[in-house]
């Protein structure tokens, strides 16, 4: 069993696997293209998740925080100040993804997070810190071929009921806030990470109204936005201000009941809730992802050309889009239309 090491107040965890975790992230920041804001956030929750499963197996000391430090260490700096670079040798590398598929981690991110750190493994060997590549010869999990899971109309007509009335178990409920949520996500087809990272001045009122989205390597697109997302946005927005005052063009779209920042695992948090107490059944992957599925599958259903929807979802490439042309006729006729939820938004303001 791991034993505990605890950090003093006002002091950063460090080990030389964190400051070189540090350098690789900055250099991918400023080579090349770069990464996203998005990119490096995921890669430092994958770089977290190998760091403590590693720890764990070689029986690292975890780092314990002083409870009445104001500005704690992130969990990854807390994961990554465990492991020096020669904890990552080929068998904790190994044991690490059976840890990981016990834990019913899905294929897909399986092999995401072992992307992550296949990246970082590399630099490391060239730049000597490392003598051979761990993840060289390993092969990516097999991703069983299967259609985007969307809501039915029916699903996201009880999703929308379901957020506009108060949840007596929240201690913090906001309906207006989670209806502007499923307004973005299920009328923008947006991404979690999009969505979070949204600011106030994202929001274009113009003819038509927009979203101005930053998605994967730092590319903005437009997306066009009905009245009724608009409508949502802006009820959310006026309780936002009587709560917390006018806020900046650079503050987040949507926030917390705190007017903090969402973050990716908060959102899905508030999406499975919203799943558990309209009584749907959450769908593989992430829970917010659903959504973007559902417009994508109302866009096709409706016959937006396949270009103008990889424009729509940001896709670097036109064979991500093409998944949602695999759909049968009768999957065509259950997937709901992009602009089905706008019916049901409008039922709010009755």
């Amino acid at each position: 069993m791991p034993t505990s090491q605890t950090l003093p107040k006002g002091n950063s965890p460090t080990s030389k696997l964190l400051r070189l975790a540090d350098e690789w992230l900055d250099e991918r920041r400023t080579i090349g293209r770069g990464i996203s804001t998005q990119t490096e956030a995921a890669y430092r929750r994958d770089l977290t998740n190998w760091a403590s499963l590693i720890a764990d197996i070689e029986g690292k000391p975890f780092v314990a925080v002083d409870p009445a430090d104001d500005s704690p260490p992130s969990a990854y700096q807390l994961a990554m100040s465990r492991l020096e670079p020669a904890d990552l040798s080929l068998t904790n590398v190994k044991r690490a993804l059976a840890a990981l598929a016990r834990r019913d981690y899905a294929p897909a991110s399986r092999g995401r997070m072992l992307a992550a750190l296949r990246g970082f493994c590399r630099w490391l060997v060239m730049n000597g810190h490392l003598d051979t590549d761990p993840t060289l010869h390993l092969e990516n999990p097999a991703i069983p071929s299967r259609l985007p899971a969307a809501f039915l109309p029916s699903e996201l007509e009880a999703i929308v009921a379901t957020v506009c009335k108060v949840d007596v178990t929240a201690r913090y409920p906001w309906p207006a806030r989670d209806l502007a949520l499923v307004a973005v996500l299920a009328g923008a087809g947006l991404r979690a990470s999009e969505c979070v990272y949204l600011k106030v001045a994202d929001l274009i009122r113009e003819d038509p109204p927009m979203l101005k989205v930053t998605g994967k390597g730092n590319k903005q697109r437009r997306v066009p936005v009905p009245a009724e997302i608009v409508d949502a946005l802006e009820a959310y927005l006026g309780e936002r201000e009587e709560r917390f005052g006018p806020p900046s063009p650079a503050d987040p779209l949507l926030v917390r009941h705190n007017g903090k920042q969402f973050s990716r695992e908060a959102l899905n948090y508030h999406v499975y809730k919203w799943l558990l107490r309209a009584g749907v059944h959450k769908p593989q992957g992430e829970a917010a992802h659903a959504f973007r599925h559902t417009y994508a599958k109302g866009l096709v259903a409706n016959g937006v050309a396949l270009s103008s929807v990889q424009a729509l979802l940001g896709h670097a490439s036109l064979n991500t889009t093409q998944v949602y042309l695999r759909m049968t006729g009768a999957e065509l006729a259950d997937a709901v239309q992009a602009t089905e939820v706008r019916r049901y938004l409008k039922t709010t303001r009755a």
